[in-house]
């Protein structure tokens, strides 16, 4: 399987960096996540008036409305996840994996995401839609369209996130039945040297750590190298 970066967004935002993770698991039996202490932290620690005047957050916002997306309107994922740490009240447990790619995601504030590997068809592209591809949003059954030009995670079927990473599709969700997952870690330009590297290890050391299975494939894609095998 491939998965390849479009080089119009390195040129668009020179410096951006896409982790990857491709895993095997056992998706049943939770581990030390760490997901409370995360949440708890963020309620007592988080400086910012807004959640998007923190960098992490702002670069999304920049990102989204550079190209064409409102980002008042369509929050980047980690920008709702934190919104709904700070809103209070009892944060969703979804699964082991899910669980624990979002601690990390939450510790670090930068987009994580999760993608069954069985259901994916073909290969798997960060790129700009041509437009009419289907979507299907994650635990719904409404098909949507997706615009030209808009950017999307895809296989060679359907979309598989809209506006890079607002909402994931239904089909390949991450659920305890999932044997293996690829986990893409988006990390834009200006912020921390490493960061993306830092996030991989982490999610990488926690997979191990709690059992949840192991890393068959890590990489990171850059401007100097815009698509991997695995």
């Amino acid at each position: 399987m491939l998965f390849s970066v479009d080089e119009r967004l390195f040129k668009q935002f020179p410096g951006l960096e896409i982790g990857c993770l491709v895993c095997e698991i056992k998706n049943t039996q939770y581990g030390e996540d760490n997901l409370e202490g995360v949440i708890e932290d963020l309620k007592k620690h988080f400086s910012f008036k807004k959640p998007q005047e923190h960098p992490n957050i702002k670069v999304w916002r920049e990102a989204f409305n550079k190209l064409g997306i409102s980002a008042s309107k369509y929050y980047s994922s980690i920008e709702s996840l934190l919104r709904r740490v700070l809103k209070g009240g009892p944060f969703p447990r979804i699964n082991p994996l899910v669980d624990q790619y979002n601690a990390v995601s939450l510790k670090h504030l930068v987009p994580m995401g999760g993608h069954a590997i069985s259901p994916i068809e073909g290969n798997i592209y960060l790129c700009f839609a041509d437009g009419g591809e289907p979507f299907v949003p994650m635990d719904s059954g409404d098909a949507e369209v997706v615009e030209k030009g808009e950017v999307v995670y895809k296989d060679d079927k359907e979309v598989l996130t809209r506006r890079w990473v607002w909402r994931q599709c239904n089909k390949d969700k991450v659920t305890a039945q999932t044997e293996s997952v690829f986990i893409p870690i988006d990390v834009m330009p200006g912020l921390p040297d490493g960061l993306c590297e830092t996030v991989m290890t982490e999610m990488e050391n926690a997979i191990l750590k709690n059992n949840y299975g192991r890393v068959l494939f890590r990489d990171i894609l850059t401007s100097a190298k815009m698509s991997v095998e695995f």
